[in-house]
C-alpha cells in the first residue's frame, strides 16, 4: 500500500491572561498593579521595538522570599503576556540507540543532531513502543543529552535492541509504504508557554478522514489501532486529560476539536506528544492517504 502521508499544520494562539500577583477586586473591578510615579512616557516605539519607560522611579529592584515576589517601583508590574506554541514533529534522520543514564542517551552517531534540537527517543520500536520527547541540551562524543524527557505514563528504557533517536525536524508525517501486518507510528510533540494563573489546553481537529480520492482509513473505534485492521487515530503523553480519551485509549480525530493536552496552572515551558498511529488491513485499496491535522493552544479562563 503506497503511503499514508500526513500534512499538518499548527495555529499558534497569542492571549492575555490574568496575572499571578496579588491584586485589589471587587465584584466589578481588578486593579492588577497600583503605583504613584512621574516623568517618561508609558510606551515609546520604533518599526521594531517597544519601550516601556519612566523618570525617577525611587527604591525600584526585586524583592524575593520563599513564598512572595516583590517587584517595586513605577511600572514594575507591567508585562506583555502571550502565550506561545511549537510544534515539533519526528522526520526520517535517525540513528540507534543503546543506553540511556538520566537525560543522557548513547547513540551510533551524533553528527546529524545538534544542541537545540527537538528529539524523540523510542524504545522497542513498533506496536508496542515507549517514546520520550526533549530538547538537546549537550553533545559529547556518542552521548546526546537532553533537559528532561517527556514520556507520558511510561518510562523510556534503553538496552540497544530496536532502540533509537530521531531528529524532530520534519514538516509533516510520511510513513512510506504500509504492510498488513504492523502498525506505522509517528510522534508529533509541542512546547508551551504561558502566564496564566488557569494553564493552558491544547486541542486538535482534522479536516476529515484520512483519504486517498473516494477511499479512506476507518477511524479506530475500538480503543486501539491494531495491525491487520484498517483503522488509524492518536494517544497524547498527557495522562490528565478530561476533554477526551486521547491520554487513555488510542482516539480518534475528528472535525470537532478535542483536547490532547493541558496544563491546570501558569507554566512558563511545559511539553507533551501525541502519537499518530495507522494500520491496514489485506482489503485495503493502494493509493496515497493524506488529510491535515491542525492544533491549538488556548488558555484556560
Amino acid at each position: 500500500m503506497r503511503a499514508y502521508l500526513l500534512a499538518l499544520f499548527c495555529i499558534t494562539a497569542f492571549l492575555a491572561g490574568n496575572i499571578a500577583f496579588a491584586q485589589m477586586t471587587s465584584t466589578n473591578y481588578e486593579i492588577r498593579w497600583d503605583s504613584v510615579g512621574f516623568g517618561g512616557s508609558d510606551t515609546s516605539s520604533s518599526a521594531s521595538y517597544q519601550l516601556r519607560d519612566t523618570i525617577g522611579s525611587i527604591g525600584a529592584g526585586q524583592g524575593t522570599s520563599t513564598s512572595y515576589i516583590l517587584d517595586s517601583g513605577y511600572r514594575a508590574g507591567i508585562f506583555d503576556q502571550i502565550v506561545t506554541f511549537e510544534l515539533f514533529i519526528q522526520g526520517t534522520t535517525v540513528t540507534t540507540a543503546s543506553a540511556l543514564s538520566s537525560t543522557t542517551v548513547t547513540v551510533a552517531d551524533t553528527s546529524s543532531f545538534s544542541v537545540g534540537d527537538k528529539i524523540v527517543i523510542i524504545q522497542d520500536r513498533g506496536t508496542s513502543q515507549v517514546a520520550g520527547v526533549g530538547e538537546i541540551t549537550g553533545i559529547a562524543g556518542s552521548d546526546i543529552t537532553v533537559d528532561a524527557i517527556e514520556d507520558g505514563a511510561g518510562s523510556v528504557s534503553i538496552d540497544g535492541t530496536d532502540d533509537y533517536v530521531y531528529l524532530m525536524d520534519a514538516s509533516s508525517v510520511n510513513y512510506g509504504d504500509v504492510s498488513d501486518s504492523e502498525v506505522v507510528q509517528s510522534i508529533i510533540g509541542w512546547e508551551v508557554s504561558i502566564d496564566m494563573d488557569g494553564g493552558y489546553a491544547v486541542s486538535v481537529v482534522d479536516d476529515g478522514n484520512l483519504r486517498s480520492g473516494s477511499n479512506d482509513i476507518d477511524d479506530v473505534t475500538d480503543g486501539s489501532v491494531t495491525a491487520g485492521s484498517e483503522e488509524y487515530g492518536g494517544r497524547s503523553s498527557d495522562t490528565t486529560l478530561s476533554g477526551s480519551t486521547f491520554d487513555t485509549e488510542d482516539t480518534a480525530f475528528t472535525t470537532t476539536y478535542q483536547q490532547v493536552g493541558t496544563e491546570s496552572d501558569a507554566v512558563f515551558t511545559s511539553r507533551n506528544y501525541l502519537t499518530l498511529k495507522a494500520a491496514r488491513s489485506g482489503s485495503s485499496a493502494s493509493g496515497s492517504y493524506s488529510h491535515t491535522l491542525s492544533l491549538i493552544a488556548s488558555g484556560n479562563y
